[in-house]
């Protein structure tokens, strides 16, 4: 024979029908991390594949990992609390979705006796809460000087803000118009605003009261001509002889930005930021984000806060010699199907492997996936070497997974050659919980079906959950956008945005400021 030929002939035998895989095949493979619980570090975090509670087989590789089970299946139980561990004893950062605050109550106590940097953004109890203002870093961004950054970043805020409109069959002419009113706002305040005054609470009024055509038309003038959030506001300033038309886009501004006008405890959570999202990359972190789960009213800031937070990373990534962060950052997403689309989620995916960057994505199945990323959902499982599958009832993904474990031939009682899947949707639906099977499909070995101890059967360290007194909510620093603007009309600070077209001082010399009484505040 060829060796050519040779080398593929196993692909027209029968040793390549489908078939499981065994336990030593598994503890064998490649990316394998044989981990000791009871010890006080371990060389490698990842999925338990095989585990008795006391010894464990993980994936250490930089493989992102899909786990499908509906409500009730154990997801946070046998995958999510091991993990979380596993990430302590290996020393890597990790970004956790925390629903219930389960995670947190279980884990907590082995993680800082760990010595790692925790954080909680409690959204379900934000006087336990530790603060993260959304704008601080694309503020900072804006004025080194990288302002096409900045503006990208903001953007990415202002999409996650805007998402629950898009999806609540609003009319999109108006959300978008609304977009760009905002936009333009926002660019104007990050431009003047100093930075303790930078933040969402101050940007909300700011908004709002200035909604109005002739409020926003005396705002346009103070924006040099040709600058970006100049050209946001033409769009809509072109509408403002059609008062409906206007106020039909104006109104969007209170729909996105009252929850921070109003919910001042929110604000002052979001006014200030008690960590650095550039650290996470740098230093042993953990941050738990806690979010209610029977109420959708704050997820669209964990959506921001995850996609803001991958920015960061892939900036200190990209300092790095080898272009990958010094530690391992692990986003683990629990009910990732129920918080909004995080924007560029399939590229984030792609791109962030070779960064040191991993996902593990929990979802109740595949049509959630759908429904939430449309054509990107394909792009998201593919790049999700490991799945793993718990229970469902959705027959879409039942027949996806029992085609990708395949068929093998076999010859029947009666002597004829015949065919099956080596397991079946009806066998998918089977697997039994109270014993934690599960089957998992890992990166180009046979499928596996294993059984997985429960969080409580582990011999981790036991150490209690870290209690967290009432918080000390910082005041905040108020914004005095008439001062302002009155300031740039008497010259007295530069007209904001001139520097991007062109220079400040032919500026005035060709137009100069309006006078000071045009203004009706």
């Amino acid at each position: 024979m060829k060796k050519e030929n040779y080398e593929f002939a196993r692909y027209a035998t029968n040793d390549n029908d489908a078939r499981w895989a065994d336990a030593n095949e598994i503890k064998n493979a490649r990316t394998i991390t044989k981990i000791n619980v009871e010890e006080e570090d371990c060389p490698g975090s990842g999925i338990p594949l095989i585990s008795d509670g006391r010894v464990a087989y993980v994936d250490s590789s930089d493989t992102h990992t899909l786990v499908f089970g509906s409500t009730g299946s154990k997801k946070t139980r046998l995958f999510g609390m091991p993990l979380i561990n596993f990430f302590a004893l290996a020393g890597e950062s990790f970004i956790a979705t925390d629903p219930k605050g389960e995670l947190y109550a279980k884990t907590s106590g082995l993680v800082e006796a760990k010595g790692y940097k925790t954080q909680v953004l409690n959204f379900r109890d934000l006087g336990q809460s530790d603060f993260w203002n959304p704008l601080r870093w694309p503020y900072e961004v804006y004025h080194s000087g990288k302002k096409d950054e900045a503006v990208l970043l903001l953007n990415d805020f202002l999409n996650a803000l805007i998402a629950p409109l898009r999806k609540g069959g609003k009319d999109l002419y108006f959300v978008e118009l609304g977009s760009s009113m905002t936009l333009a706002f926002l660019l104007f305040f990050i431009e003047t605003a100093t930075p303790e005054e930078a933040n969402i609470y101050n940007l909300a009024n700011f908004c709002v009261s200035n909604s109005t055509p002739e409020k926003t038309e005396e705002i346009a003038k103070f924006m040099a001509e040709g600058s970006i959030a100049s050209v946001n506001l033409k769009g809509v300033l072109a509408n403002k002889e059609a008062k409906s038309t206007f106020g039909n886009v104006a109104a969007y501004l209170p729909a996105m930005l009252n929850s921070f006008v109003i919910q001042k405890k929110l604000c002052k959570v979001l006014s200030q930021s008690s960590f650095g999202v550039l650290d996470v990359g740098r230093q042993k972190t953990a941050i738990y984000i806690i979010m209610p789960d029977e109420k959708t009213t704050f997820h669209f800031l964990v959506t921001a806060f995850i996609k803001q937070t991958y920015e960061a990373l892939i900036h200190v990534a990209q300092q790095q010699g080898d272009k990958k962060l010094p530690v391992r950052v692990n986003f683990l997403l629990d009910e990732f199907g129920n918080i909004p689309a995080i924007p560029d989620m399939a590229a984030m995916v792609t791109a962030a492997r070779s960064r040191n960057m991993r996902f593990f994505i929990m979802a109740q199945g595949m049509r959630q996936l759908r429904e939430k990323y449309g054509d990107n959902a394909e792009t998201i499982q593919g790049n999700c070497d490991n799945w793993v599958f718990l229970t469902s009832r959705e027959y879409e993904l039942l027949k996806q997974i029992s085609d990708l474990c395949g068929m093998f031939v076999y010859t029947s009682h009666d002597g004829t050659v015949q065919s099956r899947h080596l397991i079946t949707v009806s066998e998918l639906q089977r697997l039994r919980k109270e014993r934690g099977e599960t089957l998992i499909l890992h990166g180009r070995n046979y499928p596996f079906v294993t059984e997985l101890p429960d969080i409580d059967e582990y011999l981790f360290a036991k150490h209690p959950p870290v209690q967290r007194g009432e918080n000390n909510l910082p005041a905040i620093q108020h914004y005095d956008f008439k001062s302002v603007i009155q300031d740039i009309a008497d010259k007295n600070r530069p007209l904001p945005f001139c520097m991007e077209v062109f220079d400040e001082t032919r500026y005035y010399e060709k137009k100069e400021p309006p006078k000071n009484d045009i203004f009706d505040w």
